[in-house]
């Protein structure tokens, strides 16, 4: 490990234990726990942790077996155990020792979006965060804030809402500047660099992307809780032609998973990039079936149906892969990407039944989707143009769109649209259940 990873291990570490003296037997046994995880050997970072929540020591009058409760939260939902994580968050927070303490309801909340995160549900993880971020603000407590802006960066991203990503992203930036990183920052760096890619282009993204994929310590640690990273990052480069930068990210993936026969979705995640790397179609179709993160299943299903359509104008089998895709990204409320996929149905001809199957619906009755889109993003602010390079749409298409939001909902201005939009945008994919516009969002 290089000295960098050194000194971000002992700073983690050191913040993770704020809450307790040295002579606390349960600081020991989560400093070793948090230890062997960060060298690669998850299940006996689990045991650990588990091991920790026991002991009980008493020494330091602060609730230890609680922080050691949240850690062991955070390492469950980061190998996609999730069942497992949800329940130890349950019992944390119906406990006497966090009722009666402000600061670890926030922390418990925080956690509990990350849980709700690692399991597809969107809406519940940004709930679930900005309580626990407004409630962290209240106590004082920042200790765990970045687990919050994580979430909403890649909420709000998957959603399709920019703006709003930018800004967590942001928050990320500063959380990092004052040492607040509670957890690894290979997970901020990816929702950096995925933010990049949807703002600034591929090329910029692929420069922060070389820089994760060639440090051996940060790809490990991002594919210790984010398992669709690795292939992400393995795409991206592969699309800008460096294949070099890929091939290191496989490689340290599969080692990871050769250190962890018996977590399958770090297996998934390293099969997964393998098989982008080597364009063989066997292999992501196991990947599809061993991922057990459900945005990872969705991204790889993905990949197939891209696969199965190189060259061709119609595929029948394409179509199949990408309303699974499509269905899946709809679930969990990543409308970002799951108008990408009604591009790429469009693109192959798939049937008017298949797209109809997959498409998302608006959240206000008598606009069409893209209709809904194109309001959104102008109630927003957006120029016409800056809504067209959201959509990939044409200035003129945006107009157009735009014409017949005002006619459908009575307004005669883009002022008067923005007045009163939160009003409007209450349906089924609207605030209340967490969804955002279906922007034709890239994918590398």
């Amino acid at each position: 490990m290089d000295g960098h990873g050194r000194e971000q291990d002992a700073s983690e570490e050191s913040s993770l234990l704020t809450c307790v003296v040295e002579d606390c037997v349960t600081a020991g046994i989560l400093t070793r726990a948090h230890a062997r995880w960060q060298s690669g050997s998850l299940m006996a970072g689990i045991a650990l942790a588990e091991e920790a929540i026991r002991a009980e020591c008493g020494r330091c009058g602060r609730p230890c077996s609680a922080y050691a409760s949240l850690l062991l939260t955070l390492f469950l939902a980061s190998i996609r155990r999730v069942e497992a994580a949800a329940d130890v968050q349950r019992r944390l927070l119906a406990s006497a020792e966090v009722q009666g303490d402000p600061e670890l309801v926030a922390s418990t909340r925080l956690v509990g979006a990350k849980v709700a995160l690692a399991a597809g549900d969107y809406a519940d993880a940004a709930a679930l965060a900005e309580q626990g971020l407004r409630l962290a603000a209240e106590s004082g407590q920042t200790a765990w804030t970045p687990v919050g802006n994580l979430v909403l960066a890649t909420t709000t991203l998957r959603r399709g809402d920019i703006s709003a990503a930018l800004h967590y992203s942001a928050k990320l930036e500063e959380d990092a500047v004052f040492a607040r990183e509670m957890f690894p920052t290979g997970q901020s760096a990816w929702a950096i660099v995925q933010l990049s890619e949807a703002g600034k282009g591929r090329d910029k993204a692929a420069a922060l992307a070389r820089e994760l994929l060639e440090s051996e310590t940060l790809t490990r640690r991002l594919l210790l809780s984010e398992p669709a990273a690795v292939p992400w990052l393995v795409r991206l480069m592969l699309r800008v032609g460096e294949r070099g930068p890929a091939g290191e990210g496989v490689r340290f993936a599969e080692r990871l998973a050769a250190e962890n026969p018996d977590v399958d979705s770090v297996g998934a995640a390293a099969l997964h990039a393998a098989a982008l790397l080597e364009g063989d179609l066997d292999k992501l179709r196991r990947a599809a079936e061993s991922h057990t993160d459900p945005w990872a299943r969705a991204s790889v299903l993905e990949d197939i149906g891209v696969r199965l359509c190189e060259g061709r104008v119609e595929s029948p089998e394409a179509a199949t892969y990408f309303e699974r895709a499509m269905r899946a990204y709809t679930r969990m409320g990543s409308l970002r990407d799951s108008s990408r996929v009604m591009s790429r149905l469009r693109g192959i001809n798939a049937s008017p039944l298949s797209r109809e199957r997959c498409r998302p619906r608006s959240g206000i009755q008598g606009l069409t989707d893209t209709e809904y889109a194109v309001a959104k993003l102008v109630s927003r602010g957006l120029t016409n143009g800056e809504t067209a390079e959201q959509m990939f749409l044409s200035r003129h298409t945006v107009a157009f769109h735009l014409r017949k939001v005002f006619q459908k909902v009575g307004v005669k201005s883009r002022l008067e649209l923005a007045v009163i939009w939160n009003e409007l945008d209450t349906g089924p994919a609207g605030p209340a259940a967490g969804a955002a516009p279906a922007l034709h969002g890239t994918r590398t």
